[in-house]
């Protein structure tokens, strides 16, 4: 006896979905975001880490930043232009292993981007583990106290809100 399959019998193929329109154009900007992400770490690897010249340069403008908005008031603001100086200086002295983690990081987030715009839910699950790992990122070379609050609370935010928009897609997706 030949094995049949059964599925023929039971109904007729409905034919695919079209793809939502909000999976587009979320596709469209994580692929704007990712692409313009790799073209500037393709010039960053290009021009290669800053050499001491330049990081007194840009010593004296993130200071002179700094002092600025603190004789406006802002010391808050002053205080993240000293962070953001810091956090510079650590990532130049790790400056390949940083590159080389970004470079990744933006390949998972390429792939997950891809498989979500071919309808595979498994892209999802690589675009929240992409989004975790550009935030935590931050961390591996920079110490906690150097990387200011307000640039990890937006970044979060950003991600949170791509990862609820992309799994309000989740329904026309498959498994894997």
């Amino acid at each position: 006896m030949e094995y049949t399959d059964f599925k023929s019998f039971d109904s007729p193929e409905l034919p695919n979905p079209p793809r939502p329109v909000l999976l587009w154009v979320l596709c469209i900007l994580t692929f704007i975001n990712t692409g313009f992400s790799l073209l500037s770490l393709t010039g960053s690897v290009l021009n290669g880490p800053l050499t001491e010249e330049q990081l007194d340069k840009q010593r004296v403008e993130f200071a002179e930043t700094a002092d600025e908005m603190r004789s406006a008031g802002l010391y808050g603001f002053a205080d993240m232009m000293d962070q953001l100086q810091r956090m510079s200086e650590s990532v130049n002295q790790h400056f390949y292993a940083n590159v080389s983690v970004s470079f990744y990081v933006l390949c998972l987030g390429i792939v997950g981007a891809v498989f979500m715009f071919v309808g595979k839910k498994f892209g999802f699950h690589l675009y929240i583990a992409y989004s975790l790992l550009a935030i935590l990122q931050m961390y591996f070379f920079t110490s906690v106290a150097n990387i200011p609050t307000v640039l990890v609370v937006m970044s979060l935010i950003f991600s949170a809100l791509f990862i609820f928009l992309y799994a309000k897609n989740l329904s026309w997706m498959r498994a894997l």
